[in-house]
């Protein structure tokens, strides 16, 4: 097994930007490291609940985060940037980083895949984790290939794109949800180490309009009804390093 792509999302629910190498620490370093905040509820925005955000895309250039949006690009260092976002998402927003201690809030519709068709989703908040705009307690994701090319070929085009599912690495397996059997293993990538802490509960993200693709709830029902509405597993770094692509995946027995 080896590392076929590597991803970082610099603004939370925007498209990311594909990388030859990382750097890994508790986090990729700049994954998740700006947000877009709500100015009137205080509230960090998500696609959960602004699938508007999935349009954006972003990468790190320097100490700062370029955004393209409608194909023009904008930098986190400019004047006009918290209007110019307020403009695109119609509502007032500021594009923010974490501080030292700091949660915030997140808006999801609840889903769990089994309805043909959602209406009236209920609603429900949770907290970030302190100082963190990433929103888990997991901060690295990982889906093997031959799960996204099961779903391609399972549930229909497009069902398997890796941008609906925002993975941070993309390994090469020959299985569907083999990546399923590492929970409670470690795996070593590159220079680094990375414990399995559980496989990832998939949200209403995935049901999305992406890219050329429009918003579907195939992939979401399919895996709510033969996979626990699971796809890819969720790690925390356990040793710090520098991951390549076409480095090796190897499992650490426990």
């Amino acid at each position: 097994m080896s590392v076929k792509q590597i991803w970082r999302y610099p603004v939370k629910s925007l498209q990311g930007e594909a990388l030859d190498s990382t750097e890994v620490k508790d986090v990729i370093p700049g994954d998740r490291g700006w947000g877009i905040i709500d100015t009137q509820t205080g509230h960090l925005l998500s696609a959960k609940r602004v699938p508007k955000l999935l349009e954006g895309q972003a990468r790190i250039i320097g100490d700062h985060c370029v955004l393209t949006i409608d194909r023009n690009e904008f930098s986190s260092e400019e004047e006009q940037i918290d209007e110019k976002l307020s403009d695109w998402l119609n509502r007032s927003v500021t594009l923010s980083k974490p501080n030292a201690g700091e949660t915030k809030n997140i808006e999801i519709e609840w889903d769990d895949g089994t309805e043909e068709v959602l209406q009236d989703p209920d609603v429900f908040e949770f907290s970030t984790a302190p100082g963190w705009f990433f929103d888990s307690s997991s901060s690295l994701n990982l889906m093997g290939s031959a799960t996204l090319d099961f779903l391609e070929k399972r549930v229909g085009t497009g069902s398997g794109d890796v941008r609906r599912f925002r993975p941070n690495l993309l390994v090469e397996t020959e299985k569907p949800f083999e990546e399923n059997d590492w929970v409670g293993k470690s795996l070593r990538i590159g220079t680094c180490e990375a414990y399995v802490k559980k496989r990832t509960d998939r949200c209403i993200v995935i049901t999305r309009k992406i890219g050329g693709f429009s918003a579907s709830r195939s992939t979401l029902r399919f895996l709510s009804e033969h996979h626990d509405r699971e796809a890819g597993i969720s790690m925390n770094p356990t040793q710090h390093g520098i991951i390549h692509i076409g480095d090796v995946v190897e499992v650490i027995e426990s």
